[in-house]
């Protein structure tokens, strides 16, 4: 009943008008006169031909934006020309910054990869991106349904004066709501006659009959029974220890309060076990050196028992012996996956300047992307021509592309810009496939029902707010992070607890929780 009184309330407030900071509406000025022939819904968008300059990012996959099917296609479609300026993504951020500090604007910025801080710059700051919200109310159904159906996402791209002035690419898909998924070895749990673990006690078990009994049969003692990838990839068992990653940090969010959990004895209890892992020669012992083309090696190899990876793509000749399984229960009763998306992938991947003299033209423009056809139009094509549906409906791009000479993304960046991501639009269930295999999907479902009912991204920060968070994480992470791998690998032992708990409220851990919280109240 809750969710259902939220959506409600989202609904009603969504079309009365976008909520400010601290409940006040915003006053925002959509142009009196629209461009003249602008059709309120379907196509062509306007009667007659209407031309906007276009600046962003273009992905090395890609052809140029001009000879894009999918673009091209859309142009037709749409009775909208655009004048495509991309620039590659080498050099493309110094490029971006020049274009503000000159003021030579383009009338749109797409795939623009502008971060919460560029936006609240050139957003709230100077205004040379307008704001969004009367243009969403008035032009854009299709967004402002799927903000309707998920509140987090205005959450999510609403800046710090209850503004939106850029929107985002949304994965809203089972594969898109978590980043690494769980995967382990099959193969080796049968010859072992083994299940999947249920708990972490349960969990070292298994690794240490990986480590053991040699599952792999060539008689070497070359498996490597926990996988974990990097440094910053340690956190991603937090979880079954009750520790969430809200706001993509070491955050908590329990009854509206935000917490910072790095002193918790969860979290060292979390720390002990890792350590253990580590110590017992379960976990990959060179995990923190960010060794990614040996991690691959081993992956390719299927040296690793269990592993933790967003898709399959990097590992599809092996895919067929591993599996996906439940998160692990912790020693706390937690079940909990917590390496979870909000859906928003990319906050600023569109935005409409202040010398945009079509504003109304351009939300129609991206609004297409954002709904169910748009989406399947965006990221396979044209039926019958670049994709066809199979007996389930699931689209499948043609042999063309899929076995092209010159690669699968190449092939694709043919027709469209989903190589490199970061283009405004949705991705569902249905358009997931695109990079999503069928293992991955079905991986995705399983661990869906452990996800965190909301997930919330970084809020939006004032200048003065941006300025102290700024001065604090530097110090704070850089300490955290060396902490972390110094407790793992033993170098440090547990009775340096205090001192290390110590050191974070030094470097001031309490105001940047309360930063937060300050942030987070005017969502």
């Amino acid at each position: 009943m809750k969710k259902s009184v939220m959506v409600l309330f989202v609904l009603v407030v969504l079309l009365m008008s976008i909520p400010a900071a601290g409940n006040k509406e915003v006053a925002v000025t959509v142009p009196a006169a629209p461009t003249a022939g602008l059709n309120a819904s379907g196509f062509p968008i306007v009667a007659e031909p209407v031309t906007l300059k276009v600046f962003g990012v273009r992905d090395q996959n890609t052809a140029e934006w001009k000879n894009v099917k999918m673009l091209t296609e859309y142009q037709k479609l749409s009775n909208v020309i655009m004048d495509y300026q991309e620039v590659p993504t080498q050099g493309y951020d110094e490029k971006k910054s020049l274009l503000f500090a000159s003021n030579d604007l383009p009338d749109v910025f797409v795939r623009a990869q502008l971060s919460k801080v560029e936006i609240a710059k050139y957003g709230m700051e100077s205004g040379q991106l307008i704001p969004l919200n009367d243009l969403l109310k008035q032009y854009a159904p299709n967004f402002m349904a799927l903000m309707a159906k998920y509140p987090t996402i205005l959450a999510s791209i609403t800046s710090a004066d209850g503004n939106i002035y850029a929107l985002p690419e949304l994965d809203l898909s089972n594969t898109g709501r978590m980043g690494f998924k769980q995967w382990i070895n099959k193969e080796w749990l049968a010859k072992l006659g083994l299940k999947a673990p249920t708990t972490t006690d349960e969990l070292i078990t298994v690794l240490r009959a990986f480590r053991d009994k040699d599952p792999n049969g060539n008689g070497l003692k070359d498996e490597i029974p926990l996988g974990i990838r990097e440094a910053s990839s340690i956190y991603v068992l937090g979880g079954s220890f009750g520790l969430d990653h809200q706001m993509k940090e070491t955050i908590n969010i329990e009854n509206g309060k935000v917490h910072i959990w790095l002193k918790d004895a969860k979290f060292k209890s979390y720390l002990q076990f890792l350590n253990q892992l580590y110590e017992e020669k379960l976990l990959w012992k060179d995990y923190y050196k960010r060794d990614l083309p040996s991690w691959r090696s081993n992956l390719s190899n299927a040296l690793f028992g269990a592993f933790y990876m967003p898709y399959s793509d990097v590992f599809l000749k092996v895919e067929n012996q591993f599996t996906g399984y439940a998160p692990i229960k912790g020693p706390y009763g937690d079940q909990l996956w917590s390496d979870a998306n909000s859906g928003v992938l990319a906050v600023g991947a569109f935005a409409i300047s202040n010398v945009c003299t079509n504003p109304e033209v351009a939300m129609r423009w991206v609004d297409y992307f954002y709904s169910e056809e748009g989406s399947l139009f965006f990221r396979y094509g044209i039926e019958n021509e670049t994709y066809t549906l199979d007996a389930n409906g699931t689209p499948v791009f043609v042999d063309s592309i899929l076995k092209d000479p010159k690669g699968f993304m190449t092939a694709l960046g043919q027709i469209n810009l989903v190589p490199g991501g970061g283009f405004p639009q949705v991705i569902t269930n249905d358009t997931d496939g695109v990079v999503a295999s069928a293992l991955t999907k079905e991986v995705s479902a399983m661990m869906v029902p452990y996800l965190p009912e909301q997930v919330y991204l970084q809020p939006s920060f004032t200048q003065e707010e941006s300025e102290e968070f700024v001065t604090i994480v530097q110090d704070l992470y850089k300490y955290r992070d060396e902490a972390v791998t110094k407790f793992i690998l033993g170098e440090w032992k547990f009775d340096k607890w205090d001192e290390y708990c110590a050191t974070l409220d030094k470097i001031g851990i309490a105001k940047l929780e309360k930063l937060y919280q300050q942030a987070f109240d005017r969502l």
